[in-house]
């Protein structure tokens, strides 16, 4: 088959599904299928418009953007890719790259897969602006997907819930698809002791894996450390992900608990994987609905057996299931994160079953890229 995946950014762009479209290609394209990745240059400025890398064929168009990631205008939309195409595959109905080139793409006969992902999740997000104009633009920007789509895909099972109920989308036209994990985070042995002698940590350690940005709840955790360690003196709060870490720093600094904040920013696969064996858990405080449809670091923790303590927001609620493989709390409760945290700190038996919990229902990116090409043939 021919496949082309959509996104308006991608590697060497780092981010959570950026990633996922990058191991999505290149596992189909493992597979054996000709696999070409669409994109554009807004935020990989240095790269080339054409190349091919791992055995994928990129193409970068020229884009305006307007502001925001999602708000991304294609310039060209490379009119004869999109024609011998088999399948185009576009990662969220959200942005409008991905719905531009679909949209051409239908028009010369294409089929068209979406991965539906944060329907309707405009509505608690703190910017004014997008709470005001937002939902209306989601509700268009699915509507019009749903014209388009002749495969339907989802990996929450919120976003199901919302397209089926809200979107009348019959049960048996959505497919749920997660995302996978490398094969080896369930197999590789631990690297705790290599990671702990380089950065000289002989405490326990509550680990954060995200961007450094708002959205994601970092100023909650900081609130929640002094909560912590008046319990547990010897707990170190590890921060790792692309961003600016002075503004959280500085926060920190002023809760008097800057010894107990380690950002270490953007870090190896190798090396987040060490950071992961080291911890008790994992927490995302994330804040709105909108910043997490599938979070891929959790599907990381549970692949070494680690729980998760995360905000009951976007698609976490449904993945996360309190007190079996992790902690639900409320958004913007530093106390009720720092209760969870401190449960697994004390209970590290619970925390243990918790983790193993979770690692039962992954599965990897080999198997999710088959299941997705059958998908492809059977439209």
């Amino acid at each position: 088959m021919k496949i082309v995946h959509t996104y308006h950014s991608y590697y060497p762009v780092l981010g959570g599904l950026e990633k996922v479209v990058q191991k999505l290609a290149e596992e189909q394209a493992k597979l054996g299928h000709e696999v070409h990745v669409i994109t554009s240059y807004s935020s990989a400025k240095d790269s080339p418009a054409e190349e091919e890398l791992n055995n994928v064929y990129v193409h970068r168009v020229k884009a305006w953007r307007l502001h925001y990631p999602d708000l991304t205008i294609p310039r060209g939309l490379n009119e004869s890719l999109l024609k011998e195409a088999d399948v185009v595959h576009a990662h969220s109905q959200n942005s409008l790259f991905n719905m531009i080139i679909v949209k051409r793409a239908k028009s010369m006969g294409a089929k068209i897969a979406i991965h539906f992902m944060a329907v309707n999740a405009f509505k608690d997000h703190p910017s004014v602006l997008v709470r005001s104009l937002g939902p209306m633009y989601g509700e268009w920007m699915v509507k019009e997907a749903l014209k388009v789509a002749d495969l339907k895909l989802v990996k929450s099972f919120r976003d199901m819930m919302i397209l089926r109920d809200i979107f009348e989308v019959k049960a048996n036209d959505l497919h749920y698809v997660p995302d996978g994990v490398n094969e080896e985070l369930l197999t590789m042995p631990s690297l705790e002791s290599e990671f702990r002698r380089r950065y000289n940590l002989n405490d326990d350690i509550v680990l954060f894996i995200g961007r450094l940005h708002p959205l994601k709840g970092i100023e909650v955790l900081l609130k929640a450390i002094p909560y912590v360690i008046r319990e547990k003196q010897n707990v170190k709060f590890v921060f790792i992900g692309p961003g600016n870490p002075k503004r959280y720093i500085r926060i920190a600094n002023k809760l008097g608990i800057g010894d107990r904040a380690l950002f270490l920013g953007f870090v190896d696969e190798h090396t987040k994987m060490g950071t992961i064996d080291s911890s008790v858990c994992l927490v995302l405080p994330s804040i709105c609905d909108y910043v997490e449809v599938y979070p891929m670091v959790i599907s990381e923790a549970w692949a070494r057996g680690k729980p998760v303590v995360a905000s009951s927001v976007g698609g976490i609620s449904y993945r996360v299931k309190h007190m079996v493989n992790g902690i639900l709390v409320p958004p913007k409760d530093p106390k009720a994160l720092a209760e969870a945290i401190l449960k697994l700190l004390e209970d590290r038996m619970l925390a243990t079953k918790m983790g193993l919990e979770g690692k039962r229902e992954l599965k990897t990116w080999s198997e999710v890229a088959s299941v997705l090409v059958n998908l492809y043939k059977g439209v």
